[in-house]
């Protein structure tokens, strides 16, 4: 069962999807979707698959994206933080939410390690950025930063994944032409104090996972049930 939500977060209003049983626990799950023409739908699929298991879940669209308001040039990776953030606040105030990050979405759930301290982390194909693009507003500025960068070590997603303590389930496909090998690297190796780091790589896929397993039934299930060993308290 899902029920639809709005979030006024600055001047944007935000909308959302609680998948799961509305009357029932609160959400447990937030989802971050990426960025490009990606919305909140694309992981229904897998969020109904949780709640089928018991999982109740939230995800939005960044402004500029889906039903959201705005636009996303001119947005920024702080805005979806301070978004994110306001999200979480509705959906499930005071209580702990584990984060599902994807593409872009990994470094913003990465960024909010501190705030929300996340019981778990489950990042598909995470991005990863250098400091200076973290205020940059989407459009020529933040391309030229990401043009310019060579080395992705330095990244505060990778500094913030350095103090989580949860459970992290990384998602890759092997054919992904759009993260570089050393961003995928850098996850695997800075969850230092986590209490668990599994990958799942599936092979042949790209970058867009979430078509792929929607296609792929078989690596669907198999991910699926490592995300939900993930989410277990």
């Amino acid at each position: 069962m899902n029920d639809d939500f709005s979030v006024s977060a600055g001047a944007q209003t935000l909308r959302g999807t609680i998948t799961g049983d509305p009357a029932g626990d609160a959400p447990r799950v937030l989802a971050l979707h990426g960025g490009g023409q990606s919305s909140r739908r694309g992981i229904q699929y897998l969020l109904a698959g949780l709640a089928h298991s018991g999982v109740a879940s939230a995800s939005f669209d960044f402004s500029g994206h889906g039903e959201s308001t705005g636009q996303v040039e001119g947005s920024s990776l702080s805005e979806r933080v301070a978004q994110a953030l306001a999200v979480a606040g509705h959906v499930a105030p005071g209580r702990a939410l584990s984060l599902i990050g994807t593409s872009m979405g990994g470094h913003i759930a990465c960024s909010l390690i501190e705030r929300l301290q996340p019981p778990a982390l489950v990042l598909f194909c995470p991005a990863a950025y250098v400091a200076q693009a973290q205020d940059a507003p989407f459009g020529p500025s933040f391309q030229a930063i990401l043009r310019s960068t060579a080395d992705y070590a330095s990244s505060p997603a990778f500094t913030a994944l350095e103090g989580f303590e949860g459970r992290l389930l990384l998602v890759y496909g092997t054919a992904d032409a759009v993260i570089p090998t050393q961003v995928l690297d850098q996850y695997e190796s800075r969850a230092c104090r986590a209490k668990s780091v599994e990958v799942v790589r599936l092979e042949g896929a790209g970058h867009k996972l979430h078509d792929w397993l929607q296609s792929h039934p078989r690596d669907h299930e198999r991910v699926l049930d490592g995300v939900l060993g993930t989410l277990a308290s």
